[in-house]
């Protein structure tokens, strides 16, 4: 629908710009001016109410729909302390992948908790010197000169847990854009707080992708010390950003960030930008998102 106004709309002013130019007395050419108002007052309030707004395609009974994301907001904050209930951690996740199996970076974070609970466990000396091995070569690769080597093996580090976040700090520095992108990534599945600060530097990298994935990674493993780095960037000038920088903001709950989302959403154009703002803000309490629409359609 929003596709047809566009069109629409453009096609209308085109019309009525040729006809105001060339023939402004015409009898046709008042109704064609008065049509491109009449849009131009749907398309801002479709804009304000999101009447027309796409629904995102889901197989999922509405019913289960807020029990995932329960789920998995849960599951994020349990892996996140010191101490996690890995236990409760997987049973979640399974939940969650019986429900929906592509969700999100679920299988990702089970295979994490899986392996977690074995190390508790202590499964196997001979399989934890193999282990040991296939983590020296990996290091070994990461001085490669060829990128494409050094991008292969960052994922493979996930496995390795907490051995793994030195040397993926160590590649959000590489001069590789691609290979940045994919250690922001990997942080954010196991770095827990000592990836804050490095991921808050490639908050501020040159290239927009890593700026993305380091965003996004922070939803993962954000804490007090990230808020105010986060608050800065709101301001990125690329949507994405600004977006995941939004929800780590209000998974942070911190009630610091509540005053920037609000005033993010007095100046914010993007529609998606403006959803994840809203969101962060039920995240910190449902009055936030009270208090902040009416504010947010006076702009």
């Amino acid at each position: 629908m929003r596709r047809f106004l566009s069109v629409l709309f453009i096609l209308v002013v085109g019309a009525a710009g040729t006809a105001t130019l060339l023939m402004p007395d015409h009898a046709a050419t008042h109704p064609l001016q008065l049509a491109v108002i009449i849009i131009v007052i749907v398309i801002l309030l479709d804009r304000i109410f999101g009447w027309f707004k796409p629904r995102r395609g889901t197989n999922i009974p509405r019913s289960l729909v807020g029990e995932i994301e329960q789920l998995y907001f849960r599951c994020m904050r349990e892996m996140l302390s010191d101490n996690p209930n890995v236990v409760q951690v997987i049973n979640d996740l399974q939940r969650i992948l019986s429900i929906d199996k592509n969700y999100k970076n679920a299988q990702h974070y089970l295979n994490r908790a899986l392996f977690l609970r074995a190390e508790n466990n202590g499964q196997g000396h001979g399989s934890i010197s193999h282990m040991t091995a296939d983590f020296r070569k990996l290091q070994e690769q990461l001085v490669d000169p060829d990128p494409a080597v050094r991008k292969s093996v960052v994922m493979d580090f996930i496995q390795f847990g907490d051995k793994a976040v030195d040397p993926l700090i160590a590649l959000l520095m590489d001069e590789d854009s691609d290979v940045r992108v994919h250690a922001a990534t990997a942080l954010g599945w196991v770095g827990g707080h000592e990836a804050v600060q490095p991921l808050l530097v490639a908050l501020n990298d040159e290239n927009q992708y890593v700026r993305r994935y380091a965003a996004r990674a922070l939803c993962w493993v954000v804490d007090q010390a990230a808020i105010e780095g986060l608050i800065e960037g709101l301001k990125d000038t690329d949507a994405y950003v600004r977006q995941y920088v939004a929800r780590a903001l209000g998974w942070s709950q911190d009630n610091r960030a509540i005053r920037p989302l609000v005033e993010l959403l007095m100046v914010e154009q993007s529609e998606d930008v403006r959803e994840y703002a809203f969101s962060a803000l039920a995240d910190l309490g449902e009055r936030n998102v009270r208090v902040a629409r009416p504010m947010a359609l006076e702009t």
